[in-house]
């Protein structure tokens, strides 16, 4: 299971109750019944071992200062290796031993050992010495990424044994019910911002981690919310930062829906991720019209220069379409699109129109909107960003965004235009678009065919996922990006009739740059692309075939193998190449 999908210890614990609650005897042996057919035959004994009513366990005694001593000495170890880094680091120079990859060393020993003291901490926390665990985390969380002079140290990720956020959760609940009701906010808040889980790139935690990390009740919870939130208030709190977080967390906690409401309607301007809380909790009640009636209000509330708009737009759609509300269901692609003028939401806005002139009109104003943004977007934030959600940042439009919204629009002259003057080299990389317009136009060429021959099919597909950021589209619900593309693509290119002179010319100008790409690659002996020149070389020809122009194919490729005779590796990726072409035009028929 991922950390995403990973069930909170409350949660498991309570839903483990009410299913046993719930279920009869007769229930709960068939449910053993049907673990035991499970069970596999190595595990079997283990099974039947464990079939039985438990024995009372008495409550362990955790001496607290052997854990403490323990702990303690393993510092002490931990310092001494610190200041023995050189004579480590020479001592494997000596040994003609040296990974500059490795990030342990010397401290791969402490692995185990750390491992076992935070097992010890958490079983402090279990059974109730909130004391001893407090300390116990503390002492433990002050090795975790202390580096020396080379480097090297314990870090989050080799712990592999210990839930990073779980042990968090249990030091900052211990920290919680050890401390005076009069005090605890500004040590809790404290504490909240330098914890490890934040300090060492783990999302910040949340206060509902506390409440969620043991079955037992937080204690005096309705009298520290209140003063939570208040003091919260008080600190700097920009729209999506750890303080904002904290303060929509905890009147959701405190207040329910009607408090977040009532933050979004009074503070929605600069803190609009209230808005985004309030619909999710709209949403956990299916109260679809109620988040439309906010979402809608809140895009004519907020300025349209914000970014976050687009996230509310898409509760719009959501919302619109789950009411069969078709054309709030376009105003909300819409403004999701404005918002964040990026591809995906360019082909949510395609596939949004009800018909082919709708399309048209909505593929010309989007066109419109990205050409108007690019001078301030482009240099912006881009709309993705390793740090965190990105929400408030400004979409990255590029050329590449550009050049799509040239084809989908059919602004065939604009496209060809864009892609003259630009670089032959770098088509792999994801602002390229250079080869998008040239692969496009030579799919066209071919008459659009419903089977692409081999070569085309390859450089059109990486073409395709060549400029869509494909980078940032895993775990965002956009995987499908280049199947979608594909679709809409050959939908697109079916309808596209070119008089023949126009026909002629671009094929000419696609052949030209070719040639350019192929002296460029070949020429200055990029040995790694030989195989991208060749493959473009045949989809070239391949595409000649397909408009029965045989013999301009041939003079083509001979033409090009005629420029580098010496090349042998590069006559080798052409010679795999056009192999590649006869057989798939055998299956077409064009041979």
């Amino acid at each position: 299971m991922s950390i995403q999908n990973k069930i909170p210890l409350k949660t498991f614990w309570d839903t483990v109750e009410e299913r046993l609650a719930a279920y009869s005897i007769e229930d709960l042996r068939a449910i053993l019944r049907a673990m035991a057919q499970a069970t596999g035959s190595n595990d079997r004994q283990l099974f039947l071992a464990q079939l039985k009513v438990p024995e009372a366990e008495a409550t362990p005694v955790i001496q607290e200062q052997a854990l403490l001593a323990d702990i303690d000495d393993l510092i002490a170890e931990f310092e001494e290796v610190q200041e023995n880094a050189d004579a480590w680091e020479e001592e494997r120079w000596d040994e003609d031993y040296y990974d500059d990859e490795d990030g342990l060393g010397p401290y791969e020993d402490f692995i185990e050992s750390l491992t076992a003291l935070f097992d010890q901490a958490e079983a402090a926390f279990d059974y109730g010495d909130l004391d001893l665990a407090r300390e116990a985390y503390q002492r433990l969380f002050s090795i975790i990424g202390q580096e020396d002079d080379y480097g090297r140290g314990v870090q989050v990720y080799n712990l592999n044994q210990v839930d990073w956020e779980e042990a968090v959760a249990r030091y900052l609940r211990a920290i919680y019910e050890t401390t005076p009701l009069t005090e605890r906010v500004q040590i809790l808040h404290t504490k909240l911002q330098y914890t490890p889980r934040r300090q060492f790139g783990g999302k910040h935690p949340m206060f509902n981690d506390l409440i969620m990390i043991t079955p037992r009740p937080l204690p005096e919870l309705e009298q520290f919310l209140p003063k939570w939130g208040a003091y919260l208030r008080t600190q700097d709190a920009p729209s999506g930062s750890d303080n904002d977080a904290w303060l929509r967390e905890a009147v959701a906690l405190d207040q329910g829906i009607q408090g977040l409401e009532a933050l979004a309607r009074a503070e929605g301007q600069h803190r609009p991720r209230a808005y985004l809380d309030w619909f999710a909790a709209l949403a956990d009640e299916n109260r679809q019209q109620d988040i439309l009636d906010a979402a809608q209000q809140a895009l004519h509330d907020l300025p349209a220069t914000m970014p976050i708009r687009a996230a509310i737009a898409d509760y719009v759609y959501d919302a619109a379409k789950s009411l069969k509300q078709p054309e709030a269901m376009r105003l909300g692609r819409w403004e999701a699109f404005a918002a964040k003028p990026t591809l995906i939401r360019l082909l949510d806005l395609w596939d949004i129109a009800s018909d082919t002139q709708e399309r048209a009109t909505l593929m010309q104003q989007a066109l419109k909107h990205i050409k108007a943004q690019m001078p301030s977007a482009s240099t912006g934030a881009s709309s993705m960003s390793w740090g965190g959600d990105a929400l408030e940042h400004p979409a990255h439009i590029g050329n590449n965004t550009l050049a799509h919204a040239y084809l989908l629009t059919g602004e065939w002259t604009a496209a060809q235009k864009l892609a003259t003057d630009a670089n032959v080299l770098g088509w792999s990389n994801a602002t390229s678009y250079q080869g998008l317009i040239v692969e496009a136009f030579l799919v066209m060429l071919a008459n659009a065919p419903s089977t692409l021959p081999a070569n085309l099919t390859q450089v059109w597909e990486l073409g395709l996922v060549h400029t869509t950021d494909h980078w940032s589209l895993p775990g965002l619900g956009n995987d499908n990006i280049i199947t979608r593309l594909k679709s809409i693509y050959a939908a697109h290119f079916a309808q596209v009739h070119w008089p023949v002179a126009q026909q002629t010319q671009v094929m000419a100008w696609c052949l030209d740059i070719v040639q350019k790409r192929v002296a460029a690659i070949v020429g200055n002996q990029y040995r790694k692309s030989y195989n991208k020149a060749a493959v473009l070389v045949v989809a070239c020809a391949e595409t000649l075939h397909f408009r029965d122009e045989h013999a301009a194919a041939r003079a083509f490729v001979d033409e090009v193998r005629g420029r580098f005779p010496r090349h042998s590796a590069f006559q080798r990726e052409m010679k795999s190449a056009l192999h590649d072409m006869t057989r798939s035009l055998n299956v077409t028929g064009q041979t």
